[in-house]
């Protein structure tokens, strides 16, 4: 390796560790490596290869850069376990797989033309809740349920018994942590606790936060978005 490409390394290097210690690298803080990935494309080249061998991507969003691990990742990825101990009451999978739901029909919420450069300011948490009821309702009702979710590797038939064993609660008038708004908001604060939202707990609104905004552009951007499951839940809104 010369010493020209050696520096590229190190440099890209030093851009991935500073993201990876969870610092920000934008126009406005950590500038000057914001700038030799802005404008240097062997350095940007570099990065998204090191990054790739790790399993990782970095995006650029909002003049910053952020990281999002791939789907599977074994290094920077969770596993069930590690989620469960991170959500509030969250103790099995099928609750587990409740919150994935719940995040994609959060997900539809925002985007629900399905493009990523129009997503809508805020969601209400009752409408949230709303909807997820909504699509459980609809979902019930399919003939071919089990088949969905075989299809899909996603047992609905489970989590849809887990989101209708939750109690009804009005907002104010919590239930105790086995409520569906309770639920719902422990989401929302893991989420918030991720950088992907900002749950405003005063006025109940959601707003996507420049991570989340930057991450479903690149997911709608890189993958046919017609035939997975963030679609099938989305069409269960029909």
């Amino acid at each position: 390796m010369n010493k020209y490409s050696l520096e590229t390394m190190n440099e890209a290097l030093e851009i991935l560790k500073v993201l990876l210690q969870g610092e920000e690298i934008s126009k406005s803080k950590n500038v000057l490596l914001f700038e030799k990935y802005r404008y240097n494309t062997e350095i940007e080249e570099m990065l998204h290869h090191i990054a790739g061998k790790l399993e990782i991507r970095v995006y650029l969003g909002q003049d910053k850069l952020f990281t999002c691990p791939e789907a599977g990742s074994r290094l920077f990825g969770w596993t069930n376990e590690e989620l469960r101990s991170r959500i509030s009451y969250v103790s099995r999978n099928e609750e587990l797989f409740l919150c994935y739901f719940i995040i994609m029909v959060l997900i539809t919420m925002f985007y629900r033309e399905a493009y990523p450069d129009t997503p809508v300011a805020y969601v209400k948490i009752s409408d949230l809740i709303e909807n997820v009821r909504k699509r459980f309702d609809t979902l019930v009702k399919l003939d071919n349920l089990e088949k969905i979710s075989v299809d899909n590797n996603f047992n609905f038939v489970e989590v849809a018994r887990v989101w209708r064993g939750l109690a009804d609660a009005r907002e104010g008038v919590s239930s105790g942590k086995n409520d569906k708004i309770n639920f719902v908001e422990n989401v929302c604060r893991f989420l918030e606790g991720e950088k992907l939202i900002i749950f405003d707990k005063e006025r109940r609104l959601i707003f996507p936060d420049d991570r989340f905004k930057t991450i479903i552009w690149h997911y709608y951007e890189e993958r046919d978005n017609r035939s997975d499951l963030l679609s099938f839940v989305s069409g269960l809104e029909d």
